[in-house]
């Protein structure tokens, strides 16, 4: 099957969406604005199967992204004409969906990654709306890696008989508990963007570490935001008990989740977490913010089947993560418990290989003209 994936080649949720389809033997050939992962040593998203170029680095005018992304949609349809895809595989509705919507080439199968529905398609702007209507309504397949995102995007105007709730998952081989934990460090691993809304994290874990001395605070990713966060980590927090990583490959991101006692998210809005999952997985206990998307995942206090434990605080709040982590720390009892059940739930619900497999019968049905598999529980 040949794969038109558009998307930002520099996210490394685009490289493993990429190098798990051609895994499969599938032909991938990308289509991004930005440039492509580069990783020494890791082969980026540079050769496909024959040696052809598996990315087309598409033309990036100094724009606006509402003008920008449109703008090289002439230059994708030629590359799309070469290549002759089976299925467009577009990531983030409001840019690369829209690219794949004005390209003209079907099937498309537009992935939803969360704030370009739950944020910028909601919030009541004309544009966006009518952006986001205009490419769901063109998808022959709408991936959503949570329920309240495929609620999002029906109400967006996507055809509920093409909305498929699957979470991507984690790799359960590679983010998994290793033998030594520290109980005391508190591992960030999101994006330091405002929708992450690090300074409450900082804010929260300033408490923490004044109240336990062997505690520390590490913060991998990077963003916008990021020169801001450290001026105020180095106003609040003590100067050797915090640290800035950086963004990780995946292989240092397992690592530092497999002996973190706590990870934390203070996100204010979500659908799924693959940075959650990727914690429950290796076993670092979740305190996280309590909002939709993480309720899919993880409870607090109460029981459910597919459901995992957490330590929840209401979001923006500093001084409700502090004692979220309090709680987490003061119960090796509840700790034990927690990292067994969280790994059970990603087992059952958030393996990527299995997840990854249901998304690929997808595409090799739209790709044979036949209709969708069926809906299964997310």
């Amino acid at each position: 099957m040949k794969l038109a994936t558009l998307a930002n080649a520099s996210v490394v949720h685009t490289r493993r969406w990429v190098e798990h389809f051609r895994a499969r033997g599938h032909d991938v050939r990308v289509f991004s604005l930005q440039p492509g992962w580069t990783e020494p040593g890791a082969g980026g998203l540079g050769r496909a199967a024959g040696g052809a170029d598996s990315m087309i680095r598409l033309p990036a005018l100094p724009l606006p992204g509402v003008l920008r992304y449109p703008l090289s949609v002439p230059r994708l349809r030629r590359e799309l004409e070469r290549f002759r895809p089976d299925v467009v595989d577009a990531h983030f509705v409001p840019n690369y969906g829209l690219m794949g919507a004005l390209s003209g080439f079907r099937p498309l199968s537009v992935a939803a990654w969360g704030s370009d529905l739950l944020v910028t398609a909601s919030a009541g702007a004309l544009l966006q709306n009518a952006r986001a209507r205009f490419v769901l309504e063109r998808a022959a397949l709408v991936l959503c890696d949570a329920a309240n995102l495929a609620e999002a995007a029906r109400r967006a105007g996507a055809d509920p008989a093409r909305v498929r709730t699957i979470s991507w998952g984690v790799d359960r081989a590679l983010f998994r508990p290793a033998a030594g934990r520290e109980p005391g460090l508190l591992l960030s691993t999101r994006m330091h963007e405002d929708v992450y809304d690090l300074a409450t994290v900082i804010e929260g874990a300033a408490r923490v570490l004044a109240a336990h001395p062997h505690a520390r605070l590490v913060l991998a990713g990077d963003g916008s935001r990021r020169a801001a966060l450290e001026r105020l980590a180095a106003s609040r927090l003590p100067r050797d008990r915090h640290r800035f990583v950086g963004r990780l490959a995946p292989a240092e991101l397992a690592g530092w989740l497999a002996r973190a006692g706590v990870y934390l998210s203070a996100s204010r809005s979500d659908s799924t977490s693959q940075s959650l999952l990727e914690a429950m997985a290796a076993g670092a206990l979740p305190v996280v913010s309590d909002i939709e998307g993480n309720r899919e995942w993880v409870v607090e206090g109460g029981e459910g089947e597919r459901l995992g434990q957490a330590r929840l605080f209401a979001p923006g709040d500093a001084s409700a993560l502090a004692g979220a982590v309090e709680r987490a720390l003061a119960d090796p009892a509840w700790s034990d418990r927690a990292r067994l059940r969280n790994a059970a739930v990603i087992a059952a619900r958030g393996d990527w290989h299995m997840n990854l497999a249901r998304i690929e019968d997808c595409f090799e049905a739209l790709a044979q003209g036949r209709p969708l598999p069926r809906a299964e529980p997310a």
